[in-house]
C-alpha cells in the first residue's frame, strides 16, 4: 500500500486528496483518494467519520488508467483538480489532465477528457516518467502551473527541473504564457519547455500574500527535511528570501497546506507578520507511504500595519474575521461584508480568525447585510441581494437566504441584469 503526493486544503477543516490505491475501482491501477481532518495532525477520515474514499479513478480504455499527483484549488466555487495520469505500456508516458467539480468529491474531466500537457519529446533521457506531477495556485486572475517535463530540454539530465506556466483558462489550451530565461512569454513552439525555474522533483507550492512571493517546497538533501524556496511574484529568476528547512523526515515530494485558492494561509492569531507553513507528506519508504505532519510558522518581523490596506484586504480575501465591539465580517472581493447573523456568517466563512480593530479598518469597506433584508430573484438568474454599494450580490445556496431570513421576491429580468453585480456569497462547504 501506498500514500503519497498530497494536495492540502484549509477550508474550516483540513481536506487532503492523495495518490493511493483501494481495492474495487473501475480499473486497476492508481486512484486519487480524500479525507479530512479537523487538524492538519490528523487522524484524516472519510466525511462523517469511517474510511478514506477513492473520488477519482482512472480510465478503462483512455490515456490515464493511472491517476495520481493531485493538486486541488478552488475558484469562484469551482474545484479544479490538476493531476498526472499515464497508462501501462503507453508511448506517450505521463501526461497532465485536469478534472472540475462542485464539492471536490465527485469530479468531471475537462478537455474532453484528454491531457492538457504532453510531454515535449525534446531530449531522449534515462528517466522516461514525461510530463507529470503539477501544482496549482490562482493569482491575479490566471491559474499558475508548476510540473515536471523529464522530456523537456530545460530539464537536468536526471530529468528533473520545474517548468512554469500560466493562463486565464484552467484548461491551458488558450492565451498560455510560459517563464522563460526572459521572463514570462507567450507559449510558441520551443519556448515551454526551454527554462526550469527551480530544480526538483514532486514540488509544491502556494503564494504567500504576506510575503509577496511564491513559497515552493521540494525534497532536501539527504531527506533530512523540505527544502521552501521563494520565487518573486513576477520575475521566478529572482528569490526575494533566503531558502528555509521544514525540518522531518520524508520519502515523497510535499503537499503545502493552503487557502483555498493556494494562497498561504493567515495565523490564527490573526496576525500579518506570522505566516503558517504547514505540510504533508510520506514518511516511510518502499513504497512512500505513512502521511505525516510537519510544520512551524515563519515570522517576517511585520505587522498589519506595515503593510498597504490593498495588502491587508488581499491576505485576509475569503476569511471570517471578529474584532473586538465590531461586526462579524466576510471578507470578499479584498472588501469588508459587514453580516448581522451569525449563521449566514459562519455559512459563508470556512475559516475564521480574530483581528484587531486597527486591521479590521484596513479592510476596505464594501457592504452590509442586515437580518432579514430581501432577496431579489429573476427568471434564470441565482436571487442576489441589493446592498449599501449600490450592487447586486448573487446568493448561489440557499442556506444563506434561510439563514439570514431573507424573502425573495421576483423582479424582471431588465431590472436584475441593470444591477452591477458584487461577488457572489457561496456556503462555505458548498
Amino acid at each position: 500500500m501506498y500514500d503519497y503526493a498530497p494536495s492540502v486544503m484549509e477550508d474550516g477543516r483540513y481536506r487532503m486528496w492523495w495518490c493511493s490505491q483501494l481495492s474495487g475501482g473501475a480499473v486497476a491501477g492508481d486512484d486519487i483518494l480524500y479525507a479530512e481532518s479537523a487538524c492538519p495532525c490528523g487522524p484524516f477520515t472519510a466525511p462523517g467519520g469511517g474510511q478514506h474514499v477513492r473520488v477519482f479513478d482512472g480510465t478503462a480504455t483512455g490515456w490515464d488508467q493511472h491517476t495520481c499527483d493531485p493538486s486541488v484549488l478552488r475558484v469562484d466555487g469551482t474545484y479544479y483538480m490538476y493531476y498526472g495520469g499515464s497508462r501501462d505500456g503507453s508511448p506517450e508516458l505521463t501526461q497532465i489532465g485536469v478534472a472540475t467539480s462542485a464539492n471536490g468529491l465527485q469530479w468531471r474531466r475537462l478537455n474532453q477528457g484528454r491531457p492538457i500537457i504532453a510531454p515535449a519529446f525534446e531530449v531522449d533521457r534515462p528517466n522516461k516518467y514525461g510530463a507529470g506531477q503539477p501544482s496549482a495556485v490562482y493569482l491575479g486572475g490566471k491559474f499558475h502551473l508548476l510540473f515536471t517535463d523529464a522530456t523537456g530540454r530545460g530539464a537536468l539530465s536526471n530529468g528533473a527541473g520545474q517548468f512554469a506556466w500560466r493562463s486565464a483558462d484552467p484548461t491551458f489550451q488558450s492565451g498560455v504564457e510560459v517563464f522563460t530565461a526572459t521572463g514570462w512569454q507567450p507559449k510558441a513552439a520551443g519556448n515551454d519547455r526551454s527554462f526550469s525555474v527551480l530544480n526538483g522533483f514532486s514540488v509544491d507550492w502556494h503564494y504567500s500574500d504576506a510575503l509577496q512571493a511564491f513559497v515552493v517546497a521540494s525534497n532536501g538533501p539527504n531527506a533530512t527535511g523540505t527544502v521552501l524556496e521563494f520565487l518573486d511574484r513576477n520575475d521566478l529568476r529572482v528569490h526575494p528570501y533566503p531558502n528555509g528547512l521544514l525540518p522531518g523526515t520524508y520519502t515523497e515530494g510535499p503537499g503545502l497546506v493552503s487557502k483555498p485558492d493556494k494562497h498561504a494561509r493567515v495565523a490564527p492569531q490573526g496576525e500579518c507578520g506570522r505566516v503558517p507553513i504547514d505540510g504533508i507528506q510520506s514518511t516511510a519508504n518502499e513504497p512512500p507511504h505513512s502521511l505525516g505532519h510537519f510544520g512551524f510558522d515563519l515570522l517576517t518581523g511585520r505587522t498589519c500595519a506595515d503593510l498597504t490596506n490593498s495588502q491587508v484586504a488581499t491576505l485576509f480575501n475569503g476569511y471570517g474575521i471578529q474584532a473586538p465591539g465590531l461586526p462579524a465580517t466576510f471578507i470578499t472581493g479584498a472588501r469588508r461584508l459587514q453580516l448581522q447573523e451569525l449563521g449566514v456568517y459562519t455559512a459563508l466563512a470556512g475559516n475564521r480568525v480574530n483581528v484587531s480593530s486597527q486591521t479590521f479598518h484596513q479592510i476596505p469597506y464594501g457592504a452590509s447585510l442586515h437580518s432579514g433584508v430581501p432577496a431579489v430573484q429573476a427568471t434564470g438568474k441565482f436571487p442576489g441581494y441589493l446592498l449599501d454599494d449600490g450592487n447586486l450580490w448573487p446568493v448561489t445556496d440557499q442556506r444563506i437566504l434561510t439563514a439570514n431570513g431573507s424573502p425573495v421576491t421576483t423582479i424582471s429580468l431588465q431590472e436584475y441584469d441593470s444591477y452591477p453585480k458584487g461577488p457572489a456569497l457561496r456556503h462555505a462547504w458548498q
